[in-house]
């Protein structure tokens, strides 16, 4: 909440907001600043929790505008065909 709040004791002294926030250890791989960069970033998740065979699942947020994108059609695309298990919120 430090970095969200501009606070000095944030991840990045306050300067980066919810862009920079992630936390790996619990599967929260942080935001892009790219226009739908986020559902390929899940395509690549729920790939390597198949790969791992973990009961994950990747999630993607996104509005209207990323539906504009290649990645809005690629992610998805690549996922199905590899059977990655995502799932896709606009």
């Amino acid at each position: 909440m430090a970095e969200l709040y501009g606070k000095k004791t944030g991840y990045c002294k306050g300067k980066g907001g919810s862009m920079h926030i992630a936390d790996v250890k619990s599967g929260v791989l942080g935001a892009s600043g790219i226009v739908g960069g986020g559902i390929t970033l899940a395509a690549g998740a729920a790939l390597a929790a198949r790969l791992r065979r973990t009961d994950q699942v990747a999630v993607a947020f996104f509005g209207d505008g990323a539906t504009n994108t290649g990645r809005f059609h690629e992610g998805p695309e690549s996922s199905r065909r590899l059977e990655a298990p995502g799932h896709l919120c606009l």
